[in-house]
């Protein structure tokens, strides 16, 4: 048993190079190539994956809050009933399914193309009075929402609550204002037409939904967005929403999700990929199909197949040259080793160019993150000092306010400003001693203004003049203007600067300086315009820099206001947008993701202002940009693979020469043959095919002494003998046109089932065609010693013939046509080098042509790619091998015997034996030929299959 395993080993060392080489180090390759492939697609998958559920999940999120949930049913009220406010019974069902889905009445308030209520009397409304007063001061001019805060404002605050105010009512257009009434928290929502403002509606919610009641709705919307999802509540109910068919462990679920790491993001668990979010009392855990599972098949099929392949092939290459003593030859040998020296690097440059690709569009998908956060960033800073772009807008109010009295242009620019709620207040006072001389303030929007700007005034001129006017303020709010918290310093030491300023949730912009009057000397003055409305105009004009800006023109960049969801520009992709923006302010943090907008792909970047409360910004960049930039650079890739494919060519073009130099002995064989040098000889160096071949040439020449001995060695070079075959007839006949010829005809019987039949034609005819056609036998008959493959024999045969015989006078072509036929099946593989096409004669004498194209060998130094093709030789018919000597005789006539008499004798001939086919034929050629000349050689071959 030693000495066997010994031996093996031995064995197995011999061939460990080639083994090594040519099978383990390309299987190696796509190992590891694949292995990689594999994994990294299985991660984007996941990534693309678990992005999905998480914005499925924060969508849900930023749904669920009181305000959002109220606002999509207030809109979608006002989407059902702008078109039908007039229709009563219309309007009477609709309030009714709603009250029915809220479990709650609210107050819907009507109102016509005069603004006048038309909600019917049947309804309870809590007062109808009040609600079209409140609605009267929509379209009210500035003094009108004046007097009516005079007069109504408690009548308003009984109605909607005691934190109720009309300049923020009247800024809710389209949105929910929060209102509290006896400790309960509602919302109030009103519409109107644009082109008659006069006609909308005006809802008041009394009651908010619960939580759970606003959950099961939104998830019912949502339920099909996701595989699998369930709530689990911290007492431990489950509840399962949408396939009830699956069974999960849940609470292993809701613990791994709960507990997870958060920079894993998700659970990849049993085919599914988790998420879980809190929602007060209870996880909303959710689920999507991933293709992971496959993935891990398609690996590990991967990886057995490669080694079964491996281990198959060893096995094969061992078994054939040990056991069958199976023959390599040279140029496989050389073939193969070419082609896993390109292989190998090929493959690893697609690996790496796909790697890099890979690498590169995450890349430029980080590049846009970073471009975007700064250029969001600039904009960002620009908004937050745009504060001095305002200060020559408020120059001009100041002067306008100084001449409110004796100007009428200047009175109607203040008190337009302050209708349009740009201007909340501007007042004018002696700096001496702080005293008003006028103010104007928009109490609607900013009641309390008068509390705190006598203190900023006297606080102001103290720290201008040093002097004591803040000592007749309240203690209490003395102390708490001067603490840091206040800010208040910094706007005492900043006349004639604009300056951020928020009280409450408003935003303001503050502005005061001092100026001189002839009346009154130095007089100081404050004012104060929404940011809101201030900024409006210059968003506007800072995004059309957008455009023109080198850094910024590949971007679609918007803007939007918050909390009046107010967008610049409002084109139609903001619409799309609006999720994003109910994300943005639930979640706060940036977000980056790739939408879809109008069939076209965008990366999207959203991230809030730092500089102004409020607002937040959306960056867009084309993934068209990216995928150019991919694909240009996917064509480099391929353009260097296959400079390097045309570069390993002719490197293995050059060495394949080096190797096949001996061939070049032959040319020198041919010359001594035309100068009839006989004493010539190739010195044979190799063992080898090249070695077997010098070696006939030798015994050929040696053989060639004279040229009485031509026809000899031509007679020799035909077929002595037929071989028998079981189950066939073959038969052939040669007539040569003088004493030698160019006609070949060869029967190689390969083995006991496999039969080769070779037949062609050297131009021309005479001792030189003789001597190709000896060449050409040559060649094939030692290139069968290595294989069975007429492309190569082709191949092999053509570069000696294009090699040697390629210039006049010596120019010469064959055409070839071989097949090797499977005697037991009938089955044939045949190949064509511009040879007339046989003849397939069937048993009931059907003729058809055995069709195939291709060059004669040696018309060009390498031949055109081609391929083997087949045929069945059915029992009972024949093939029928001719050269263009017999078509194209022509007599004592210039008319050729040609194909169709050739076709219309065989057609009489399908029953007869290949001996009498050939007889037959023959007599009509030399009848036709009557006695003269012929042409050209003759060379006849018929192949019968037996019936059974």
């Amino acid at each position: 048993m030693w000495n066997s395993l010994k031996k093996y080993f031995y064995l197995f060392l011999k061939y460990a190079a080639p083994i090594g080489l040519f099978l383990l180090l390309p299987m190696l390759v796509v190992l590891y190539l694949g292995h990689n492939i594999i994994n990294q697609e299985k991660s984007k998958h996941l990534s693309e994956l678990s992005s999905l559920l998480e914005n499925n999940l924060n969508d849900i999120e930023s749904e669920i809050p009181s305000k959002s949930f109220m606002l999509k049913v207030a809109r979608g009220a006002w989407f059902t009933l702008s078109n039908n406010i007039n229709q009563q019974k219309f309007f009477w069902d609709y309030y009714n399914r709603l009250c029915l889905f809220l479990n709650s009445k609210p107050d819907f308030y009507l109102f016509d193309d005069k603004g006048l209520l038309i909600t019917p009397k049947n309804i309870n409304l809590k007062s109808r009075f009040t609600a079209s007063k409140l609605w009267q001061t929509i379209g009210a001019s500035y003094d009108e929402r004046t007097e009516s805060v005079n007069k109504l404002k408690k009548q308003f605050q009984g109605f909607l609550g005691s934190e109720f105010k009309l300049g923020t009512f009247l800024e809710a257009r389209n949105r929910l204002m929060p209102i509290i009434l006896n400790t309960k928290e509602g919302y109030v929502y009103w519409m109107n037409f644009a082109e008659n403002p006069k006609k909308g509606i005006l809802i008041v919610f009394w009651n908010v939904p619960s939580l759970d009641f606003r959950f099961n709705q939104i998830i019912d919307r949502y339920s099909s967005k996701f595989d699998f999802a369930y709530t689990r509540y911290l007492s431990g109910e489950v509840k399962i929403f949408g396939k009830k068919s699956q069974s999960f462990n849940f609470d292993n679920i809701y613990l791994k999700t709960v507990l997870m790491n958060p920079k894993d993001g998700y659970l990849d668990s049993e085919g599914m990929l988790w998420k879980s979010v809190k929602l007060d009392n209870f996880y909303l855990i959710a689920s999507l199909k991933s293709n992971s599972l496959n993935y891990d098949h398609s690996h590990s099929t991967f990886i057995i197949t490669i080694f079964l392949s491996s281990l198959f092939i060893v096995l094969l290459y061992l078994f054939l040259t040990t056991k069958l003593k199976f023959y390599f030859s040279i140029k496989t040998k050389i073939i193969i080793l070419f082609l896993i020296a390109v292989f190998v690097p090929v493959m690893e440059f697609a690996f790496l160019g796909y790697q890099y690709i890979t690498d590169m569009e995450n890349n430029l998908r980080a590049q846009f993150g970073n471009e975007s956060r700064d250029i969001l960033h600039n904009i960002d800073k620009e908004l937050g000092n745009s504060s001095n772009v305002f200060r020559d807008d408020f120059r001009e109010i100041v002067k306008n306010f100084q001449k409110y009295d004796v100007d009428v242009n200047a009175r109607r620019n203040i008190d337009e400003s302050l209708a349009k709620n740009e201007l909340v207040a501007i007042e004018r006072r002696v700096a001496s001693d702080a005293s008003i001389i006028r103010n104007k303030t928009n109490y609607l929007v900013f009641e309390g203004l008068n509390i705190v700007a006598d203190p900023i005034a006297k606080y102001c001129i103290d720290t201008k003049f040093n002097t004591n006017l803040m000592d007749s303020v309240d203690p209490v709010l003395r102390t708490a203007m001067n603490s840091p918290e206040f800010g208040l310093a910094i706007f005492a030491t900043s006349p004639d600067k604009v300056q951020n300023f928020s009280f409450g949730t408003l935003q303001f912009y503050l502005y005061w300086c001092f100026t001189h009057s002839q009346q009154y000397g130095l007089e100081y003055y404050l004012a104060l315009r929404l940011t809101d409305n201030t900024l409006r105009d210059y968003l506007k004009k800072r995004l059309e820099k957008c455009k023109t800006d080198p850094k910024e023109k590949d971007y679609f960049i918007f803007i939007c206001n918050d909390k009046k969801e107010e967008w610049f520009p409002n084109n139609a992709l903001s619409k799309d947008l609006k999720p994003f923006s109910r994300r943005i302010s639930f979640i706060g943090k940036p977000i980056e993701s790739e939408i879809t907008l109008n069939s076209n792909r965008y990366l999207l970047l959203v991230q809030k202002s730092i500089k102004l409360n409020g607002y937040s910004f959306y960056i867009l960049y084309p993934y068209k940009i990216i995928e150019e930039k991919i694909n240009k650079f996917v064509l480099y890739i391929i353009a260097s693979i296959i400079l390097f494919i045309i570069i390993a060519l002719c490197i293995g073009f050059r060495l394949s020469e080096t190797f096949l130099y001996p061939i070049k002995r032959l040319e020198d064989g041919v010359k001594a043959i035309k100068l009839r040098q006989t004493e010539f000889r190739i010195e044979s160096l190799q063992n080898d095919e090249f070695g077997a071949l010098a070696q006939s040439f030798n015994k050929m020449i040696t053989d060639l002494k004279e040229m009485e001995l031509a026809s000899y060695i031509q007679e020799s070079l035909m077929p002595k003998n037929i071989p028998s075959l079981n189950g066939y007839q073959l038969s052939f006949s040669n007539k040569m046109a003088s004493g030698v010829g160019g006609d070949y005809f060869d029967t190689i019987l390969l083995d006991n089932e496999n039969l080769c039949i070779i037949i062609g034609d050297v131009s021309g005819h005479g001792v030189a065609s003789a001597l190709v056609m000896a060449i050409a036998k040559a060649v094939i008959y030692h290139g069968f010693n290595r294989t069975r493959n007429l492309l190569e024999l082709f191949s092999d045969l053509n570069s000696v013939i294009s090699t040697y015989f390629y210039k006049p006078p010596v120019k010469k072509m064959i055409t070839l046509f071989a097949t090797i036929v499977n005697l037991p099946s009938g089955k044939a593989s045949f190949l064509n080098s511009g040879h007339n096409y046989p003849i397939k004669l069937s048993k009931d004498g059907c003729i058809t042509d055995i069709i195939m194209n291709g060059l004669p060998i040696g018309i060009l130094k390498k031949m055109r790619k081609s391929t083997v093709q087949e045929l069945l030789i059915e029992e009972g018919e024949s093939i029928v091998f001719y050269t263009d000597g017999i078509v194209e005789a022509t007599g004592k006539t210039t008319e050729q015997y040609g194909y169709d008499r050739f076709k219309e004798s065989l057609s009489h001939l399908s029953n007869e034996s290949p001996d009498k086919i050939i007889n037959i034929l023959l007599k009509n050629y030399e009848k036709w030929e009557d006695g003269t000349e012929p042409d050209d050689d003759v060379t006849l071959a018929v192949l019968k299959r037996l019936p059974s």
